[in-house]
């Protein structure tokens, strides 16, 4: 499915500018213990976009003894991912991070280290923190400037369920919403994909109980009396 990536980021209502190499928080506090949990955008791998909504306001991976005293709807993961790999993005990329290297190149006493000249007398000190922050700053907004509008939603996973790409555009509309009004609710994102969910992945703190290889015995005199009076129709 088709996405564009700055309309749904403006939907969500994230404030910061988004681009590669970004790794945002947004916090979606909740009154009452154990229900705050937070939005975090990743695309510090410029070639993909993961939305994942987490526990907690740190947007860190919490333990599993701290997870358990969450909703079970915050325990299991909830995310999205979107492939924004394209070769003119990766171009662009590319150059705007040699420009930024070029710029760390210069030597401490101020000339350009591939002049291949050395400096005459004391060293001078190296840029200026402010230089630095501008050189970043200008280099953020140049990313920003030239980012594809346009991305394709990979998979999409609602508290452990992986939804049916037939119902990644209900689930991302409401999810926005949800966003954009800073609380979640797992379980309206699953009733806004219906039965289109194609695989169930328990959460790590479920494990399965019991012995699947154990052989049952069968008996007569116990069973039959529960089917007594049963006659097919």
């Amino acid at each position: 499915m088709q996405v564009n990536i700055k309309e749904f980021v403006e939907q969500t209502g994230l404030q910061e500018p988004f681009y590669p190499g970004k790794r945002l928080i947004k916090p979606c506090p909740q009154p009452g213990e154990f229900r705050s949990h937070c939005v975090v955008y990743d695309w510090r791998d410029p070639a993909k976009i993961r939305i994942e909504i987490k526990a907690g306001l740190t947007g860190r991976d919490l333990s599993t003894k701290d997870l358990a005293k969450y909703p079970v709807s915050f325990q299991a993961p909830t995310f999205i991912e979107i492939d924004v790999q394209t070769g003119d993005m990766r171009t662009v990329t590319q150059k705007l991070v040699a420009n930024d290297d070029e710029d760390d190149e210069d030597g401490e006493d101020g000339t350009s280290g591939k002049s291949g000249k050395s400096g005459s007398g004391g060293k001078r000190p190296g840029k200026k923190l402010e230089e630095t922050a501008g050189s970043r700053l200008s280099f953020s907004s140049a990313v920003e400037g030239l980012l594809p509008e346009m991305g394709k939603v990979v998979e999409m996973v609602v508290m452990g369920m992986k939804i049916a790409e037939e119902a990644y555009s209900s689930v991302l509309t409401r999810l926005s919403s949800q966003i954009n009004h800073a609380k979640i609710s797992a379980t309206d994102l699953v009733a806004a994909a219906g039965k289109l969910v194609t695989k169930f992945t328990p959460p790590a703190f479920l494990k399965p109980h019991g012995d699947e290889n154990k052989v049952y015995k069968y008996n007569r005199e116990k069973n039959e009396p529960m089917f007594t009076g049963m006659t097919p129709g």
